[in-house]
C-alpha cells in the first residue's frame, strides 16, 4: 500500500468524522496528525496509524508505536489486548470497522472530488466499460479519466493540462482507500471533473471506495469468479451489490443489465434507498435497448431504443456482441450523467477496441482471424466463444489456461465451455503462480473432449495454433488479454499473447 502524504490535521477533527463520541473530546483540541498511514513499515513520528485486519496486525501495531505513531485505530478486542500494557504516548481509538474507518478518514483529509464519479461492477465487462465510457467523454470534448485494471488513462484534453498524478499500485483493479482518494484529489485539483473506475468485489468487501461521491453506478453481469477470496456466489453478489446498497448515494443513477437475473435483486436495493434506476438490455425492453443485430465480420450493426425514439442501424466497430451490452451500459451511465444520446450516437462508430478485449491482433496469409481477450471465467469464456462463432465460416479455435492461487472450481467448467463451443482447443499455461501447473492443466482437461490437447509452453501453444490455421478459421487466445508478464512461482516473466501471436504471424510471412 502507497503511503500518502497528507497536510496536518486535529486530532479532534478526525474523530468527528469517525462520528466517535466521548466526554473527553476536548482533551485532543489540540494533538496534531502528520499523517494518515496504514503499513505500519513506513509510519513516522506523530502519525495516525489505522490497524486494518490481519494475523500480523499485533505485530503492525506494535511497530508503527516504535516508529512514532501518536493515534493508533482498531477494533475493540485489538485496543483493550493493549490497554492492559498501559502505554502513555499512543491514543488509542476504536471502530468496529478500521477498513472503513480508514476510507472515511482518507476522504476527510483529501476533501474534493471529480464533479462527475461514476463507477462500475460486475463479473466481466468492467475494464470496457469504463474505458468506453472515457472514449465517448474524449470524442465529446471532456477532460477525463478512467482507472482500474488499465491502470489510470487519460483524455486527450486532460493530458493537456500536463498534470501530474501520484503513482498509483499496479497490483489493484480496485486501489486501496489512501490511494484512491489522493488520485480523486489530484484530478479535481487539475480540473480534471469526469472520472469512471472499476469497482471490484474484492475492493468493495474491503470497504476501499466509501465516500466516493458517485453520481452513476454501473452493473454488467454477475457470474462465477473470485470464490477462492469470497467463498460462496452469495457472499460474492452481496460484496458487487454494496455499490448499490452502501456506496451509491440515494438520489443518484444505478444502471442496470436488464438481461441479467439478478435484475429484481438489485432492482430491490435501489428502491429501498430511493435511487433511480436506468436499465439497459440486447432484444429485452430497457429504458435504452438494441434490437436486430447484425454481426459483421469487423463491426455489429443494430437498431437502438430510447425515449420513445429508434436510431437505425447504428455501427459499432467493435467484434462480439457482448460489446455492444458493455456499450449499452457506457451509455447508460453517460446519459444518466446529463449528456444526451443524440451526441453519443454519432460518436459510437469512432470507438476502438480496448486492449486485451476481444481485440483483433492480425490475420494469417490465408485471412484467418487471431483474436485476443482477457477472457478469465466460464462465462466470459462462453461469450467470447459464442460471439466469434458468428465471425467464424470454418473452424473455432481457442488457446487458454487458468491462473493458479485462484479459484479451481472454475478450471474443469472451463474445459467443457471450451470444448463444446470450440473445434480446435488447446490447454496451456496461464500464470500458475505458486500452484503445479500440470496439475492445473488436468483439472481444466478433466472436462476435455478429443478435440482438446495439451501444450504446456504458452510461447509454443500460440504459435502452434497460429501455423494450424486454415482459411476461415479464427483463432482466440483467451485468459491474459493485455497482461505483460506470466507468474511463475514468485517471478513475472516478461510475456504478451498480443506479442506473442504478432511474431507468430511475422513467421508464417517471412
Amino acid at each position: 500500500m502507497e503511503i500518502i502524504e497528507l497536510s496536518q490535521a486535529l486530532l479532534i477533527d478526525l474523530l468527528k468524522v469517525l462520528n466517535i463520541e466521548t466526554s473527553q473530546l476536548f482533551l485532543y483540541e489540540n494533538v496534531r496528525i502528520n499523517k494518515l498511514c496504514a503499513d505500519s513499515r513506513k509510519v513516522q513520528p506523530n502519525d495516525f496509524f489505522v490497524a486494518t485486519p490481519c494475523p500480523q496486525v499485533m505485530r503492525n501495531i506494535e511497530d508503527a508505536i516504535q516508529k512514532g505513531a501518536i493515534v493508533v485505530l482498531a477494533s475493540s478486542d485489538i485496543i483493550s489486548e493493549f490497554s492492559k500494557k498501559n502505554i502513555k504516548s499512543v491514543i488509542f481509538v476504536e471502530h468496529a470497522n478500521p477498513r472503513l474507518a480508514l476510507s472515511l478518514l482518507a476522504k476527510a483529509f483529501f476533501k474534493i472530488q471529480p464533479e462527475v464519479l461514476m463507477a462500475v461492477t460486475g463479473t466481466n465487462g468492467k475494464t470496457s466499460v469504463v474505458s468506453i465510457v472515457r472514449q465517448l467523454w474524449e470524442l465529446l470534448g471532456y477532460s477525463a479519466v478512467s482507472f482500474g485494471t488499465m491502470g489510470v488513462m487519460l483524455t486527450k484534453q486532460a493530458l493537456s493540462k500536463g498534470c501530474m498524478l501520484p503513482q498509483m499500485p499496479s497490483e489493484l483493479n480496485t486501489y486501496d482507500s489512501l490511494s484512491f482518494f489522493h488520485l480523486l484529489q489530484s484530478l479535481a485539483h487539475a480540473e480534471i471533473n469526469h472520472a469512471v473506475f472499476e469497482a471490484s468485489s474484492i475492493g468493495l468487501d474491503q470497504f476501499r471506495i466509501h465516500g466516493g461521491q458517485l453520481e452513476v453506478a454501473g452493473f454488467t453481469n454477475f457470474t462465477q469468479d473470485h470464490l477462492d477470496y469470497h467463498q460462496t456466489m452469495e457472499d460474492y453478489f452481496q460484496a458487487k451489490a454494496k455499490l448499490f446498497s452502501e456506496v451509491l448515494s440515494p438520489g443518484k443513477t444505478a444502471v442496470l443489465n436488464a438481461n441479467s437475473p439478478y435484475l429484481e435483486r438489485l432492482k430491490a436495493i435501489v428502491i429501498q434507498r430511493d435511487i433511480r434506476m436506468f436499465t439497459y438490455a440486447i432484444d429485452v425492453p430497457a429504458d435504452i435497448y438494441a434490437t436486430r443485430l447484425k454481426v459483421r465480420a469487423t463491426n455489429i450493426a443494430f437498431d437502438l431504443h430510447y425515449d420513445g425514439k429508434t436510431y437505425f442501424d447504428v455501427v459499432l466497430n467493435l467484434s462480439g456482441a457482448f460489446q455492444l451490452e458493455n456499450t449499452l451500459c457506457a451509455i447508460g451511465m453517460l446519459i444518466a450523467s446529463g449528456i444526451s444520446l443524440a451526441e453519443i450516437v454519432r460518436m459510437l462508430p469512432k470507438l476502438k477496441s480496448v486492449a486485451g478485449r476481444m481485440e483483433l491482433i492480425g490475420q494469417t496469409p490465408n485471412s484467418s482471424c487471431i483474436y485476443v481477450d482477457y477472457a478469465h471465467t466460464p462465462d466470459a469464456l462462453e461469450r467470447a466463444l459464442k460471439s466469434l462463432r458468428t465471425h467464424t465460416e470454418k473452424s473455432m479455435w481457442v488457446v487458454f489456461g487458468c491462473g493458479g492461487d485462484r479459484d479451481a472450481l472454475k478450471r474443469p467448467q472451463m474445459g467443457k465451455i471450451a470444448s463444446e463451443l470450440a473445434d480446435k482447443v488447446i490447454i496451456t499455461d496461464d500464470n500458475p503462480r505458486s500452484e503445479d501447473a500440470a496439475s492445473i492443466r488436468q483439472q481444466i482437461l478433466s472436462q476435455c473432449d478429443s478435440n482438446a490437447q495439451e501444450i504446456a509452453n504458452r510461447h509454443q501453444a500460440i504459435t502452434y495454433a497460429i501455423a494450424h490455421l486454415e482459411k476461415g478459421d479464427t483463432l482466440l487466445i483467451a485468459g491474459k488479454g493485455h497482461e505483460t508478464g506470466q507468474i511463475i512461482g514468485n517471478v513475472t516473466y516478461p510475456f504478451s499473447d498480443k506479442q506473442e501471436a504478432k511474431e507468430a504471424l511475422i513467421g508464417l510471412r517471412s
